[in-house]
């Protein structure tokens, strides 16, 4: 691999933002996702790469990136939420914006951020839209998102990728950045916690990120994380769930996230999975039907009448 030539970032004006990379054993791709980065527009302030405990040669392999970022080693894997935090721990920049280390940026994405951003400072975090690839899979664009998010929009889907936003960095901080009992669904669970505070998270509606997605994702090791994830959101938010779900909608939702675990599992213990979900789903289902009619006297009284 070529030495990076940084010499077009001194031609362009840099901006206020730090830019957070957590890595995990993605030699084989890193090199497009920080080409990325070092491509913008108008380049970040600071590029901070947390080596969150891949072990082998990372080390040796993120030393040619010390002329443009700064490299947190960490002795063991903590997971992308705690390898996040670290890397705002460190940021100067007073915005914050994340990518994995196997994604892309469009070449604009930090410049069309930062200029909304700065014209709007009520809003504390933007995300945008962004593409889904992968080798064996067709791309698929996730853009039509609202415009400005409300924990109702949250309750009925996760909305925000976090390789897309840009928020305040103090922000952040004051929320106490991701909760790193999540793996998984991490980015549902801050930006719940963000809309619960009322904060003001908004839509940019642009494709201007391209996310990888590779076999290991659907493998069934996954199931577990998933799970825990989806159904760890809705347990912490549960009144809010409730609230806008119902009780029945509420508990036919964890359900459901039962019922797509069996599949990813895929498996004889996925079908069990299954076939368990979908038991529960139907007795939910009957306790709605049972708990709408009204008792069988006062039936019989609005009959008599």
């Amino acid at each position: 691999m070529e030495d990076i030539d940084n010499n077009n970032k001194e031609l362009k004006v840099t901006i206020n933002v730090s830019v957070i990379i957590p890595f995990y054993q993605r030699q084989s791709v890193f090199d497009q996702t920080m080409q990325s980065v070092l491509g913008q527009s108008m380049p970040p302030r600071e590029i901070i790469i947390v080596n969150d405990g891949s072990g082998g040669d990372s080390s040796e392999f993120l030393e040619q990136y010390e002329n443009v970022a700064t490299i947190i080693d960490l002795p063991e894997n903590h997971g992308v939420s705690e390898a996040r935090n670290i890397g705002v721990n460190l940021a100067k920049g007073e915005y914050i914006a994340f990518i994995d280390s196997d994604d892309i940026w469009h070449p604009e994405k930090l410049e069309l951020q930062y200029n909304y951003m700065e014209k709007h400072p009520d809003v504390d975090l933007l995300h945008t839209g962004c593409c889904i690839f992968g080798e064996n899979r067709p791309d698929a664009e996730y853009n039509d998102k609202p415009s400005q998010l409300t924990v109702a929009d949250l309750v009925h889907s996760a909305q925000v990728m976090f390789q897309s936003v840009m928020m305040k960095t103090h922000v952040f901080r004051q929320t106490g950045g991701f909760d790193p009992r999540f793996r998984q669904t991490e980015d549902w669970e801050l930006s719940m916690r963000l809309a619960k505070e009322g904060y003001s998270q908004h839509f940019l509606n642009k494709t201007l990120v391209k996310i990888r997605r590779g076999e290991q994702d659907h493998l069934s090791q996954n199931w577990r994380g998933y799970l825990s994830g989806h159904w760890g959101v809705m347990v912490k938010f549960k009144s809010l769930f409730r609230r806008h779900l119902g009780f029945h909608g509420y508990y036919q939702r964890l359900f459901n996230y039962l019922d797509a675990a069996g599949y990813k599992q895929n498996r004889w213990l996925g079908k069990g999975v299954i076939v368990l979900a979908r038991s529960l789903k139907a007795v939910n289902r009957l306790s709605l039907i049972f708990a709408s009619k009204p008792p069988i006297e006062e039936r019989e009284k609005d009959y008599e009448t």
